[in-house]
């Protein structure tokens, strides 16, 4: 009984890499999405949780207030009277714009009602506070 094969295995000359650039394109469009959505800004405000509420759907400014009392419009680091100048030449642009006030759950009262007393000083109507979704476990 002879064992051995008379073919010989002749091996690829060439390697085509047509399947790995398709596999290595879908995760670079995979890596850019995904980071595109991360927030990076470095605001680190941890919001109080409610248990209804209602996402606002209408163009929004963002308004963030850090626990170390520091503000955000739109992401961008703005003091009290640069905060002033600012929303009010957005909201000159169009008076129906929402502004959705993210204040760190830790601040006080009064801090949160002196800016939300600033944005209607800017002639703002339509004023929110962002709450995150409390969990149903009490």
């Amino acid at each position: 009984m002879n064992f051995t094969s008379t073919s010989q295995h002749k091996y690829l000359d060439t390697f085509n890499f047509s399947s790995l650039t398709d596999v290595v394109m879908q995760l670079l469009i995979f890596f850019l999405l995904t980071f595109s959505f991360a927030n990076t800004r470095g605001m680190n405000v941890t919001l109080p949780k409610a248990q209804a509420g209602q996402p606002p759907i209408q163009k929004t400014i963002s308004l963030s207030i850090a626990q170390d009392k520091k503000l955000y419009l739109n992401g961008d680091h703005v003091t009290k009277n640069q905060l002033v100048n600012k929303l009010a030449e957005l909201i000159r642009k169009d008076p129906q714009q929402q502004i959705v006030v993210r204040a760190d759950k830790g601040l006080q009262l009064q801090d949160v009602i002196d800016i939300l007393d600033i944005a209607k000083s800017t002639g703002a109507t339509k004023l929110f506070i962002a709450t995150e979704e409390a969990s149903e476990n009490r």
